[in-house]
């Protein structure tokens, strides 16, 4: 009897992937029980080896011995099949976690355009997961581990591919970065129940308050998806005439050569297009005889926002705004046997991008055509025209969208991403983490530093790969409510954690845009204390001035710092900004200030007997102290303890 293959591992492990060095790596899936699973690494000095057996439930998990850094290697993994993974890098890995800002796109930066050109870092490699919510622990995820080139770095986050472009060039090693991010999203949804237990003992709770309503979701989600039509169509351009098959570009015969030629999966804006709009691609499919006259099936990964998809002319697709997250959705598409001929076919997509990012979005491999045993992959060369420009949209906009209701805002509930996005790569080796987010929790401060102290040990406890560093920013700079000191104030406390590290950005947000464009100085300070901490660069000043003490002598106040050589202004200027006293009634009064040595001397004419200081105490403060390095001096306050 023919045994059925059914060797699987986790979708983490594919081509051009990225081990840890200087450790053996877990490797894991399922096959039968009992099962032996052998594993041999190609390109070494010698075949390197290691095995395992399946338990009685098809698990297993063998470890790849530590391997020479660099590469490419070939991992061979056998079992009741073969699986094998090509270009494999061993270097450093690093999960990048956290909200909109860990998730902003290379293609959005300050010179998106030729730090997209310049991304020519092949040993770079970065794996978005999918954003994927979860009431229990899920087991797999799947992932394209792609190159830092051109090609791909526009839909890069930006933070982790100039944090790991730092990293690359002052270590030369090959990095790794698992981009595990969701917009809009709060600490709690990314720590375990288990692990939140301990910082909110209501947790449980709230999870069976989920649990008892999950009947309701579908009607709340179809009422919800409803308002969001509605307002897309009154706020954002619409797709009003389909120019492009008025001019026959979806037709077998149409004379394509002078249109562009692009490789898909890309964005639109990695292949120069800055704005928004409608765009038209097209690729010829060559098919066997046996193909003819079957129906035939098109995959053609995510796409971004909507299409329309052709085939010999023939519409056989369709991803509209009735479709929920649309540029989510994997397109599969039959294309029925009358119109599948034996030899040279056409494939049209017409691709309405209004916002953001746009066009195929991949991963490649769910790129293909597939009729009986025959199967093409798509994933290539195509050509592309532009049908008509869209303006882009600007992101004030989204002022008006009508917010979610807490029952289908489920990314924001306790455990929902760890379940669903974190869970799935435990334990993959990693150097470390680096984190932003925090904008969802303002006004929640009481409350975030326990929350994200809880994070921090249960991510670190679960890889059991003892105190792996945990680097994150600050969150910068906006004008909002008042209340964004205060979070910036328990993500300062949280440094009370071991081997952790604050990237402060109070000086380089948008007091207009939550989502500054600066995300290349981000990605740096983030780099800066990995290469301090890290990798034992003790020679480098890896962050600002932060408070030592301060030592009060009549009306003055004096502030000691620590990393305050070079202590200056960043703009030159004598007068030291964003400094305030408060004498016994507890009344805070604007503050000259100025430098003396590494200290800074405070006076306030309004406060002659000075108690309390406090710097940068505002949603978007005027600042320009930094130490010698550049880097600014971190926000603080005194009347807090």
């Amino acid at each position: 009897m023919m045994l059925v293959a059914v060797l699987s591992l986790s979708g983490l492990f594919q081509d051009h992937m990225v081990l840890q060095r200087d450790r053996a790596n877990p490797i894991w899936g399922t096959d039968r029980p009992r099962q032996t699973i052998t594993l041999t690494v190609e390109g070494a000095p010698q075949v390197v080896t290691a095995s395992t057996v399946a338990d009685e439930h098809g698990r297993w998990t063998l470890h790849c011995p530590s391997l020479p850094t660099g590469g490419p290697y070939r991992l061979r993994v056998s079992g009741s099949s073969e699986r094998v993974m090509e270009d494999v890098l061993v270097g450093d890995v690093w999960i990048a976690s956290g909200q909109s800002n860990m998730q902003f796109p290379v293609g959005g930066v300050i010179d998106a355009g030729q730090e997209v050109r310049d991304a020519q870092f092949p040993a770079i490699r970065i794996a978005k997961v999918p954003q994927r919510t979860a009431m229990t622990p899920a087991t797999d995820v799947q992932v394209e581990w792609k190159l830092a080139t051109p090609k791909d770095a526009a839909g890069f986050t930006a933070v982790g591919y100039f944090f790991a472009r730092e990293i690359h060039r002052s270590q030369r090693v090959p990095v790794g970065v698992i981009d595990a991010s969701w917009g809009g999203t709060r600490v709690e949804a990314w720590a375990s129940a288990t692990g939140l237990r301990s910082a909110w003992p209501g947790v449980d709770v709230e999870l069976a308050h989920l649990a008892a309503t999950a009947s309701e979701v579908p009607k709340i989600q179809a009422d919800y998806h409803q308002a969001i039509q509605r307002w897309v169509m009154a706020e954002f351009p619409r797709d009003t005439e389909n120019v492009g098959f008025a001019r026959g570009w979806a037709a077998p015969d149409c004379d394509d050569r002078a249109w562009t030629n692009i490789d898909l999966p890309a964005t639109i804006q990695s292949a120069g297009h800055a704005d928004n709009g409608i765009f038209w691609f097209r690729r010829e499919l060559d098919l066997p005889v046996e193909s003819a006259g079957r129906d035939l099936l098109l995959e053609l990964g995510a796409i971004d926002d909507r299409d329309h998809t052709y085939f010999n002319g023939e519409l056989v697709g369709h991803t509209g705004i009735e479709t929920p997250n649309g540029h989510e959705v994997l397109r599969r598409y039959t294309v029925p046997g009358r119109l599948v001929r034996a030899g040279r076919n056409v494939i049209a997509v017409r691709v309405f991008d209004h916002y953001g990012l746009g066009g195929f979005m991949g991963p490649a491999r769910a790129l293909v055509a597939r009729s009986g045993d025959f199967n093409q992959p798509l994933a290539g060369p195509w050509r592309w025209q532009v049908e008509r420009t869209i303006p882009k949209v600007p992101d004030s906009v989204f002022a008006t969208c009508p917010p979610p209701p807490p029952e289908i805002n489920f990314q924001n509930q306790p455990a929902a991403l760890f379940n669903g996005m974190i869970a799935p790569l435990v334990p993959f080796g990693l150097r470390g983490f680096i984190w932003y987010q925090g904008e969802s929790n303002v006004g929640q401060h009481d409350s975030y530093q326990a929350r994200f102290t809880a994070l921090i040990r249960d991510w670190r406890g679960r890889w059991g790969q003892g105190q792996l560093p945990f680097y994150f920013v600050q969150i910068a700079n906006f004008e909002q409510n008042g209340l964004w000191p205060q979070l910036r104030e328990a993500q300062t406390r949280t440094l009370a954690e071991p081997a952790t590290g604050m990237a402060v950005t109070i000086d380089i947000g948008d007091p207009r845009d939550i989502h500054p464009r600066n995300k290349q100085d981000v990605g740096r300070r983030l780099a800066l204390l990995a290469r301090a901490g890290t990798y034992g660069e003790t020679e480098i000043v890896a962050a600002g001035p932060t408070l030592a003490r301060v030592e009060i002598d009549g009306a003055e106040a004096r502030i000691h710092w620590n990393s305050a050589r070079g202590l200056r202004t960043r703009d030159g200027a004598t007068e030291v900004l964003g400094f305030e006293l408060a004498g016994a009634d507890g009344k805070f009064h604007r503050a000259a200030a100025r430098i003396n040595g590494e200290t800074v001397i405070v006076t306030a004419a309004a406060v002659p007997a000075p108690q309390h200081v406090r710097y940068a105490w505002a949603d978007s403060p005027a600042t320009n102290l930094v130490n010698g390095a550049g880097l600014p001096a971190a926000p603080f306050r005194t009347d807090a303890y």
